[in-house]
């Protein structure tokens, strides 16, 4: 017994007997006992998921870390790095806190680069099959092809197609043809109905295709050069189908085929203009001369500063971009007028100067010879008037990502109004800078420099020839489309605006 005259519940005389039931007793006795240890089954049981709501939660964590490692790769591709560099971003990733498949899963490697093109391929076919469904559905559809060559001379064409979903007009990527070094019209044909078959779709609803204008492309049918439009045409029955070129390389052949004065024929090459020919390349020589020597560059700058005219570069024609001689054309322009004739002093102080080589006074006189030729410089003043007056203008709204059908078809009209007045009228009055320049060199004289004056009567007659076989390139380039001008009228919020009242009329 306890001091206090209590048995001990630990143990009975003697000490040989150890009695639990005594300790429970209280508590078994007790209701309050008895209830707390059901409220604590009850909390602690329901903090327990059970297993589908466990498995669950680790499949959406799996989950996760796979669209993490899905999302780092398409994120590789959008910056242009390389696939290898999977492994230092999902390290990278994990120290930031986000979760991403471990590098080594079952004796699996998630993190390479073989993984990682698994998955942007996966993620391609998925995509594609939508797009696909997507197609199937729409009742009229537009593919947009380029066909290009790689450094190792492969080539393959890209594919865009435009549809409709829910009345809206959506253009998405579709695929890549790999010609097989065969960059035909045939070949191209072949490749794309086998991927139309693979993908089940019917070409019928197929309205018109757009491409840069290439002759593989827009060929006529039965011509020596019958393009891809021309073939699909004829294998699907589908005449509605209608050759939609690109703008902007419509306009630039118009270019480049009017400095043509005869056509290639038969395995004959195409013979350029004389005048067009003298024109370009004298501004190849500016560019040359200065282009080569930073020297040069710093004696113009200087006279260009000493005669408070803007700090000019003088550009380099490029023969694939045939609108960059409008660049090239204005700084000769701002350089040569009276007053401003910073190029010529330039060349002649070289000519003259005691402490140049005899090399660099060749140079020099040679070059201020060509730029003080009156043939260049009356078509360079010539095409400076109608580079700023017409085709400029045309180039620059061509570079508005929404430029209206309608707008751009209006735009040329009246272009082709000024070319038709222009070719019509003396040439005296083609231009504001030709103008002037005719009137300033009369006597042959150009400023402070003396020029000999040519066969102008010659020179009269090359104008008008050019803008004619402008005008006939405008034309034949720029025909009236059906096709766009019926979706303009559907779709062209301009347009609409434009004819409110007159929609507004019909009932």
């Amino acid at each position: 017994m306890s001091i206090r005259g209590k048995d001990n519940i630990w143990c009975t005389n003697g000490l040989t007997t150890f009695s639990l039931d005594q300790i429970k007793r209280p508590k078994e006795e007790s209701g309050v006992h008895k209830q707390a240890e059901e409220e604590e089954l009850t909390v602690t049981g329901g903090k327990q998921p059970d297993w589908i709501t466990t498995q669950k939660k680790i499949l959406s964590k799996h989950e996760q870390a796979i669209e993490n490692l899905m999302l780092s790769c398409i994120y590789l591709c959008q910056q242009g790095h390389p696939l290898n560099d999977i492994a230092p971003l999902s390290a990278l990733l994990e120290k930031v806190g986000v979760m991403s498949l471990p590098a080594d899963t079952t004796g699996v490697n998630y993190r390479n680069d073989t993984a990682a093109l698994c998955f942007i391929q996966h993620i391609a076919a998925c995509l594609h099959s939508e797009l696909v469904e997507k197609i199937k559905k729409s009742l009229v559809i537009g593919w947009m092809m380029d066909e290009t060559t790689s450094r190792s001379a492969e080539k393959s064409c890209i594919i865009y197609v435009r549809y409709m979903e829910n009345f809206e007009s959506k253009t998405s990527y579709y695929g890549l043809l790999e010609l097989d070094g065969d960059g035909s019209a045939n070949n191209i044909v072949k490749s794309l109905v086998h991927l139309w078959e693979q993908d089940g779709i019917n070409p019928v609803n197929t309205c018109w295709i757009a491409s840069d204008n290439a002759s593989t492309f827009t060929g006529e049918r039965d011509s020596i050069h019958e393009g891809v439009v021309a073939k699909l045409k004829q294998l699907f029955s589908i005449e509605y189908i209608e050759s939609s070129p690109c703008m902007a390389h419509s306009f630039g052949l118009v270019g480049s085929q009017a400095a043509y004065i005869s056509k290639a024929q038969h395995g004959q090459k195409p013979i350029r203009a004389p005048c067009i020919e003298k024109l370009e390349s004298t501004i190849g020589e500016i560019h040359n001369y200065f282009g080569r020597s930073a020297g040069r560059q710093f004696k113009l700058k200087f006279w260009q500063v000493f005669m408070e005219i803007p700090e000019l570069k003088f550009k380099r024609i490029f023969d694939i971009r045939w609108s960059s001689i409008r660049g090239c054309i204005k700084p000769i322009i701002d350089n040569v007028q009276p007053g401003s004739q910073a190029l010529l002093t330039c060349l002649e102080e070289t000519t003259l100067g005691i402490k140049s080589s005899n090399t660099d006074k060749q140079n020099a006189k040679k070059l201020l010879e060509l730029i003080l030729d009156d043939a260049f410089l009356f078509h360079l003043h010539m095409h400076h008037d109608l580079h700023e007056s017409v085709l400029g203008p045309i180039t620059k709204v061509m570079q508005h990502d929404h430029l209206s059908y309608f707008n751009l078809m209006d735009i040329i009209k009246e272009k082709r109004t000024i070319l038709n007045h222009w070719k019509s009228e003396s040439t005296s009055i083609m231009g504001l800078t030709l103008t002037d320049y005719i009137e300033a060199t009369e006597l042959g004289s150009f400023g402070g420099f003396k020029i000999k004056l040519g066969d102008r009567v010659m020179f009269f007659n090359d104008c008008p020839k050019h803008i004619q076989r402008l005008l006939q390139e405008l034309y034949k380039r720029f025909k009236p489309s059906i096709v766009q001008e019926h979706l303009s009228m559907l779709f062209d919020v301009q347009h609409l605006i434009k004819n409110k009242n007159e929609l507004d009329s019909i009932e």
